[in-house]
């Protein structure tokens, strides 16, 4: 076997290898992994609205939904969502500070922030919604 011979086989060999390697990381990437589900829930992130510019706020969790659905109106509702997800990346801000928002301003905020909740649709039909 020639050098040249010898170095497409492995070339083809180590290939083989990484195909196997990534095949292993892609399955791995499919398992459900429930503390790295818990984890991702306190991370912080960002979204644009026009007029407001650029804010950070945390993901609702499930004891939020607990919280959020023993609110007696839509209202209630609304400015409790807001708070919960927006205290996540300022901890310093009280329900207060959210009730003193312009409305046009908490609209465009709870429009953004609540875009992806499908429960919120839902909401009451919850026992205390």
């Amino acid at each position: 076997m020639s050098s040249s011979e010898n170095g497409d086989s492995k070339i083809k060999e180590y290939a083989k290898k990484l195909e196997q390697i990534e095949a292993v990381k892609a399955e791995k990437a499919k398992l459900f992994n429930p503390l790295e589900l818990a984890k991702s829930s306190r991370e912080i992130r960002s979204t644009f609205i026009e007029g407001v510019g650029e804010i950070r706020y945390g993901p609702l969790t499930v004891a939020d939904m607990l919280e959020i659905s023993k609110t007696e109106s839509d209202e209630e509702r609304g400015i409790l969502i807001m708070w919960l997800m927006l205290r996540k990346a300022y901890p310093e801000l009280k329900m207060e500070d959210v009730k003193a928002f312009p409305m046009d301003t908490a609209a465009k905020i709870l429009t953004a922030l609540t875009a992806n909740l499908d429960f919120l649709a839902n909401q009451k039909q919850l026992p205390n919604g």
